[in-house]
C-alpha cells in the first residue's frame, strides 16, 4: 500500500528541521506498521484479547491504528525521557561537584551514550530482538540489492553491502553522537530550554 506521511502536502512540513521531525515520526509509524504486519505471521490463531476488543469497539474497527498510534506516542515520550531528560538530571546532581559547564556537557553526553549502549545490550537479551539482530545485516544486503537494480537472488545479495544509509540503528547512534556535540554548545540556564 502507499503510505502518505503525516505532513502530507503541507508546505510547512517541507521546511528544514520541521521536515526532519515529520520524517522521524513517519519512520516510527511506518516501522511500527510493518513490524506489526510481520509479527502477525508468527502469531498463533487465538481469540482477541479484551484490550483488542475494547480498542476495536471504540475505534470502530481501527484498533490496529489506535494501538500503533499509542505505541508510537509512548515510544517517543519514553525515548525523550530516557535519552534526553534522564542524562540531564543525572548531570544536574553533579553541579555541586563539577563547576565547568564544558565538563558537565561532556559527562552528560557520555551518560547519554552509555544509556543507549546499555539499552541496546538489554534489549538484545530478548528473544524476538535477538532474531531481529540475527537477520539485520541480511535485510540490508537484500535492500541494497534491490535498490541497486539487481535481481533479488542469493548471488546478488552476497555481493551487496551490509551497510545501509537509512539504517535505523545507525541513525540512533548518529543522533546520540550529534546530540553530544550540540549539547556541548548549549549554554542556556533554563532547565526547560536545556532539555
Amino acid at each position: 500500500e502507499e503510505y502518505k506521511g503525516i505532513g502530507g502536502d503541507n508546505k510547512y512540513a517541507q521546511l528544514p528541521f520541521i521536515r526532519g521531525v515529520f520524517s522521524f515520526i513517519d519512520s516510527l509509524v511506518l516501522g511500527m506498521k510493518v513490524t506489526m504486519h510481520s509479527a502477525s505471521f508468527y502469531e498463533e490463531e487465538e481469540e482477541p484479547s479484551k484490550t483488542e476488543v475494547f480498542f476495536d469497539k471504540i475505534s470502530k474497527g481501527n484498533a490496529e491504528k489506535v494501538i500503533t498510534g499509542l505505541t508510537v506516542a509512548f515510544s517517543i515520550v519514553m525515548a525523550v525521557g530516557i535519552f534526553m531528560i534522564l542524562p540531564y538530571f543525572f548531570t544536574n546532581f553533579l553541579r555541586d561537584y563539577v563547576v565547568s559547564n564544558t565538563l558537565l556537557a561532556i559527562i552528560e553526553g557520555l551518560v547519554r551514550v552509555g544509556i543507549f549502549v546499555l539499552y541496546v545490550l538489554l534489549i538484545s537479551k530478548m528473544e524476538d530482538i535477538q532474531r531481529v539482530f540475527m537477520y539485520h545485516g541480511a535485510e540490508h544486503k537484500c535492500i541494497n540489492c534491490i535498490e541497486n537494480g539487481m535481481e533479488l537472488n542469493l548471488e546478488n545479495v552476497k555481493k551487496s553491502s551490509k551497510q545501509h544509509k537509512r539504517c535505523g540503528t545507525s541513525f540512533l547512534f548518529f543522533v546520540m553522537f550529534v546530540s553530544v556535540i550540540v549539547c556541548f554548545f548549549i549554554t542556556v540556564e533554563s532547565q526547560l530550554l536545556r532539555v
